[in-house]
């Protein structure tokens, strides 16, 4: 049985927490966490701040950080010697990262696995299958109405902004527009905060309208969705779901640590690997 640790105590974090304990291949044996305090829900789970402060070094981490302190907090990992998976979520980014993050799980001799959540991740997989089907096709993909994470970290990342929620709204064609509810840090300029959203990474190729509020916690629900549509000519093929954001996302990062362990030593794309090596046994029984 492999001891896994995660990185990071927020929802998606007790989310992979939860899968964790519900797989008879793992052992949770920590939370890696700045306070060392105990995880709510998961008391008897131990804390520290880093793995390296656990009796036993663990085979493997689920990295649940925001996707912005990914990389670094990874690239240490995999140099160790730990297997990884994370749900580093910036689509343009993703390659680039790759690049390094292989350097320093070929150094560590083991593999990661990396944009492990439902997109990039499942969604990922699933339009690559679309594209083998019907390579002359547009392929589709058109999220929510539902609170984007990671949209909704990178908000409350920016300086003086004190809590944000990101909500996505589709239009049609793989097209998006963003509602960003947004609370202020005292004395902050709403001109200033507002361009900073807008010219971010995350926010700067969508429609997006940002609304200052008292409290975000009227717009905060983890329920969110998918549709994604190949079309060319008669020929048509869809994949549709309605989720909860941080418990699909904690599978999936349970899954793909799974893969990671079969993989020889690199970094990979979910679409890269064989979809029975995210499964724990008994899959045939689908085929």
């Amino acid at each position: 049985m492999k001891k896994i640790a995660i990185i990071g105590a927020g929802n998606i974090g007790k989310a992979a927490a939860k899968a964790l304990l519900e797989s008879p291949d793992f052992e949770l044996c920590g939370f890696v966490r700045r306070e060392e305090k105990a995880v709510s829900g998961f008391e008897k789970i131990p804390v520290g701040k880093s793995v390296f402060d656990f009796p036993e070094k663990p085979d493997g981490a689920l990295v649940c950080f925001p996707s912005r302190l990914v990389e670094p907090v990874e690239k240490e990992l995999l140099e160790a010697g730990i297997y990884t998976a994370d749900c580093f979520d910036i689509h343009g980014e993703l390659s680039a990262m790759r690049k390094r993050l292989n350097f320093s799980a070929e150094k560590g001799n083991v593999s990661c696995v990396i944009g492990a959540g439902w997109d990039p991740g499942l969604d990922s997989a699933i339009r690559t299958l679309m594209f083998s089907a019907f390579p002359e096709n547009e392929i589709y993909t058109n999220f929510g109405p539902g609170m984007s994470m990671g949209h909704s970290a990178a908000a409350k990342s920016i300086g003086g902004i004190a809590d944000a929620v990101s909500i996505t709204l589709p239009l049609g064609k793989g097209k998006h527009a963003r509602k960003i509810y947004t609370v202020l840090k005292k004395g902050a300029d709403k001109n200033e905060v507002e361009h900073a959203i807008l010219s971010d990474g995350y926010f700067e190729h969508d429609e997006c309208s940002v609304e200052f509020v008292d409290s975000v916690k009227p717009f905060f629900n983890t329920e969110h969705g998918v549709l994604i549509e190949s079309n060319f000519e008669n020929q048509k093929m869809g994949f549709s779901m309605k989720i909860d954001n941080p418990t699909l996302t904690g599978r999936i990062l349970v899954s793909a640590m799974r893969a990671a362990f079969l993989q020889k030593p690199g970094a990979y794309f979910m679409p890269e690997i064989p979809p029975c090596d995210f499964c724990e046994k008994g899959w045939q029984k689908y085929l």
